[in-house]
Formats: structure tokens, C-alpha cells, sequence
């Protein structure tokens, strides 16, 4: 698969658009529908091999593994970032589009987590308080670095020229 296609990456002449969630979403799908097959093999086969104790305790550790996953599946993976060209705005498009900074006060930078990293986008001033993650997680093996590679080449770059930061080119 495509790193566009993995992110959903769509350039108009008007705007940039791209969802950093969207390859969870085949993932996400089939954890799901092992959830929803799970309930009826809990319910029928541990009914009667477990007390009634055990057998809610089952059913509450099934609940907030389905509400987990659909949480992710309805809030986290249709979260779609949209650079709109003509108004230099930045949009943050989850349920509604909601304009989350101008082009000016954009700011990239690298989020380090334990054990892995992703890129984040913020305003100026406040990065650190309130910035929003715009690429998986990349770990630094060698696979790792190829995704990420091609991730800058092909969506933080196109990103980059359209707000006007520029580019650390390599010098050939």
C-alpha cells in the first residue's frame, strides 16, 4: 500500500488533506469483529463453567474492550487534517471542521515518546501545550525508517511548501 493511501492523501489545487489515523482503520475493523464474535463464545460456552462472578467480570472486561476500539473507530480514525490553501487556515476535521491555526502560526516538530517518536504540528507560541499528531509512530528500525522516509518525501514535504517553512534540503 501507498504511504498516500495510508494517510489518505488528497492535493487539489485548493487544499492538502490527509487522515494520519486512516491505516488503523482495516486493523481497527477486525478487532472489532472479533469483538462482536467473542461475546456469543463468552456467553454460551462460560455461562456455565463460570460462577455468575466470574461470568460479569468476563462481560465487563468484553464491554470496555469494545468500547476501546469503538471508541477509536468513531473519534480517532476519521480525524482528518485539512490545509486549506486559499485562507492559509489549518482545519481540524473530526465531526465538524474547526479551523485550528493560520498557516503563519504553524510550527512542525518531533514528539519523542518512550521507544518511539511521530510528527506533531502546533502554533508558535504554545507547542508543547497543544499540538496535534500528524504521522504514526516511527520507531527508528530500519522498516521504520523507509516509512518514514517516504512519509516526509511524499506528505510532510507537499505540507511544508504549502505553509512556506522551508525545506532542509540534503545537498547534493
Amino acid at each position: 500500500m501507498d504511504i498516500t493511501d495510508r494517510y489518505k492523501f488528497e492535493e487539489n489545487g485548493s487544499e492538502i488533506s490527509f487522515m494520519p489515523n486512516y491505516d488503523f482503520l482495516r486493523t481497527l475493523i477486525w478487532w472489532v469483529a472479533f469483538g462482536i464474535v467473542a461475546l456469543p463464545v463468552i456467553v454460551y460456552y462460560f455461562m456455565d463453567r463460570m460462577s455468575s462472578d466470574q461470568f460479569k467480570i468476563a462481560l465487563i472486561v468484553w464491554g470496555i474492550y469494545m468500547a476501546y476500539f469503538l471508541f477509536d473507530l468513531i473519534f480517532r480514525i476519521p480525524v482528518k487534517y485539512i490545509f486549506n490553501k486559499s485562507e492559509k487556515c489549518i482545519y481540524r476535521r473530526q465531526i465538524v471542521a474547526k479551523k485550528i491555526m493560520s498557516f503563519e502560526e504553524m510550527t512542525y516538530f518531533i514528539n519523542d515518546e518512550s521507544g518511539g517518536y511521530y510528527y506533531s504540528i502546533g502554533k508558535k507560541r504554545n507547542q508543547f501545550v497543544k499540538n496535534y499528531r500528524i504521522s504514526n509512530y516511527f520507531s527508528g528500525g530500519k522498516a521504520s525508517n523507509k516509512k518514514e522516509d517516504e512519509y516526509i518525501e511524499k506528505i510532510l514535504h507537499p505540507i511544508l511548501i504549502t505553509v512556506g517553512i522551508p525545506l532542509n534540503q540534503p545537498e547534493t
